[in-house]
């Protein structure tokens, strides 16, 4: 079943002295956390975890199986953070004369927060990562970039060095990893490290699971096997997978993809990250909502919809989702298109080799536009582009005129049209999408 967290705003100034204790949200409110420029997700063996700071203050949340949020303020300077497991990590700078850090710990079972120092310098301390009470990070005081590596219980430091420089040490599971510039990971111990899977060279990477990471291009590649699987349409810092199911956020809508279907769901605002944990999905809204989500929450895409419109091209009745396509079918239309996609991402995402206008001739290139059609798997197919409700390409005031317009009886729209002003996707075009479509339009 849908758990709908609304949310308050909680502020929190502690300080920090050896162990100490941070103070939870009052309300479950992550509307700060949201806000933050750079969030991190993450879906372990513990739950589903997301993380950030701003200023001198560290935000983190544990969102499935259960709900558990703190923050907590320290005194130096924030370089970044990092999740691993039921642990926040924060990577803080607190003295330039000395050279001194400090790795803040925080426990979102409890709120307790632990700090550890250390001396250190021409480091990168945009990303770290701890693992069994050891950090890891990446010095730049030779030739190519390696690794540290500094075990806080005994102060024992060591050395990692890998045949390229290394771009990112990041933490999954648990277990700390590095990515070098050529794309190779690596998984570390405190000595020595063990080659696990390539992501591609330069491609940024973000955890999508347990042993799962995807880079930009889509491609969600194993850190067990090196097996990889494709994301289509989804923006990679929004994907995660639980238990064989891959969960993805594009716009308003959530997707749960197997290996015998894709299913999705309405979500009211767009995404901001996506955990999941065994069967449950969470979604960090950028209105700092949390929705969270069960499997039978879904519905497949293959529902009923509107005919479309007339063309010189017959529409076929039985869809089928074409393969690596998040987009969805109906009734002879597809629909789940955003404004501004081009007829060059369209063939990208589908089998598609041509793309009509609605006059019938060729479309070569440019925005796509409602009413205009494509011919996928033998199918003919009317293109309906969310919030362009006139055809015209653009998302603007006579998109919401016009919408305006039927639901007040005053004009009629149908087919693609129609399915256009369901901005939403949840089967129905009414005041929501109005409301959704005047905040977009441009």
């Amino acid at each position: 079943m849908k758990r709908l967290i609304s949310l308050a705003v909680a502020v929190m100034l502690i300080t920090l002295l050896g162990v100490c204790r941070s103070r939870a949200y009052d309300e479950y409110n992550l509307t700060d956390l949201a806000a933050c420029s750079s969030v991190k997700s993450d879906s372990n063996g513990k739950g589903g975890f997301v993380c950030a700071f701003s200023g001198n203050t560290v935000f983190s949340a544990r969102l499935v199986p259960d709900f558990s949020a703190y923050s907590f303020s320290v005194g130096g300077r924030i370089r970044s953070v990092s999740q691993s497991g039921n642990y926040t990590y924060a990577l803080v700078f607190d003295d330039a004369f000395t050279n001194k850090y400090s790795v803040y710990s925080l426990n979102l079972d409890n709120g307790n927060v632990s700090q550890n120092t250390f001396v250190d310098e021409n480091f990168m301390t945009s990303s770290f990562s701890v693992t069994d009470n050891r950090i890891y990070y990446i010095k730049t005081d030779s030739l190519k970039s390696y690794v540290a590596c500094r075990d806080f219980s005994s102060d024992k430091k060591s050395k990692i060095t890998f045949s390229d420089n290394v771009n990112e040490v990041f933490n999954n599971n648990g277990k700390s990893y590095a990515r070098l510039c050529d794309g190779s990971i690596y998984k570390l111990s405190q000595s020595s490290s063990t080659y696990v899977a390539d992501t591609g060279e330069l491609k940024n990477i973000y955890n999508a699971g347990i042993n799962r990471v995807i880079n930009k291009d889509g491609f969600i590649v194993s850190l067990s096997d090196n097996s990889r699987d494709y994301v289509s349409n989804a923006t990679a810092e929004n994907v995660s997978v639980s238990d064989g199911k891959i969960y993805s956020a594009v716009n308003y809508r959530l997707n749960l993809k197997t290996s015998q279907k894709t299913k999705s769901v309405s979500i009211p605002d767009r995404a901001t990250a996506v955990v999941s944990y065994k069967n449950q999905c969470a979604v960090l809204l950028d209105n700092g909502t949390v929705q969270v989500f069960g499997s039978g929450d879904f519905e497949e895409k293959k529902t009923n919809g509107n005919d479309g419109s007339n063309d010189d091209h017959n529409s076929s009745k039985t869809d089928i989702q074409p393969n690596n396509s998040e987009y969805l079918f109906s009734d002879g239309i597809v629909y789940g298109i955003y404004s501004g996609e081009t007829v060059a991402d369209f063939k990208n995402k589908t089998s598609a080799e041509n793309v009509y206008k609605a006059d019938g001739t060729i479309a070569k290139s440019g925005k796509l536009k409602t009413g205009f059609t494509a011919v996928i798997d033998s199918r003919t197919y009317v293109i309906a582009v969310c919030g362009d409700v006139t055809g015209e390409g653009n998302v603007n005031s006579k998109d919401v005129t016009l919408l305006q317009k039927h639901l007040c009886d005053n004009a009629e729209l149908d087919g693609a049209y129609l399915k256009a002003a369901d901005f939403n996707l949840d089967g129905e075009a009414d005041n929501r999408d109005l409301v959704l479509i005047s905040r977009q339009k441009n």
